[in-house]
């Protein structure tokens, strides 16, 4: 099994990938192309919203015992006539994303001509869940919102410790281990066989 779709060779001469992120609202899906600007529709018919104001922090996987979170972010300069998305987004309240999906995709090329006419599906990268909402006004017109999420190896460090004892064995594979009843249950020392 490959993470790739059927008949991608990432190794062949011309490869393009898009990087995708899709966040899941209240209000329904929404799509947001990385680094890329005006719209991609994909193979699926999808449109994804291209700006190169929206930004992503890495991707990283845990290192070290450190379990790393990221953001997806965007700081724009408001129009005076136009409504205010951070206005309705404090309306909305916390709630509107935090504790939702935030999914990550690559969308794969083989050729130039099919950024235009794509012929693969977007391939699944990570899904995260989202965790923080912060707004910003700095002056009369700059605004930023950045969304914070989880990593995904966020539960690691919360992992509970399991005793082995009956109970503990009983927790890892189902049913309890009668021979740990007579496991040694305070300090001992070994008597020296020779002074």
């Amino acid at each position: 099994m490959t993470f790739f779709p059927a008949g991608f060779d990432p190794r062949a001469a011309v490869v393009r990938l898009f990087d995708l992120v899709e966040l899941d609202t209240p209000d329904g899906v929404v799509r947001f192309w990385i680094g890329g600007e005006g719209t991609f529709t994909d193979v699926n018919g999808a449109a994804w919203y291209g700006s190169q104001i929206l930004e992503v922090s890495a991707l990283e996987s845990a290192l070290n015992g450190v379990a790393p979170a990221g953001s997806i972010s965007v700081s724009y300069f408001q129009d005076p006539d136009a409504p205010s998305v951070v206005s309705e987004l404090r309306e909305h309240g916390i709630d509107y994303l935090v504790g939702r999906e935030i999914r990550f995709f690559v969308q794969p090329f083989a050729t130039l001509e099919q950024i235009y006419a794509p012929v693969f599906p977007p391939a699944r990268v990570c899904t995260r869940v989202m965790r923080t909402l912060t707004l910003a006004a700095n002056g009369p017109l700059e605004r930023s919102i950045s969304i914070g999420f989880e990593a995904w190896s966020e539960h690691r460090r919360n992992a509970r410790r399991i005793v082995l004892n009956t109970g503990g064995h009983a927790e890892l594979i189902g049913e309890a281990n009668p021979s740990l009843e007579f496991i040694p249950t305070t300090d001992f020392q070994e008597e020296k066989l020779w002074k």
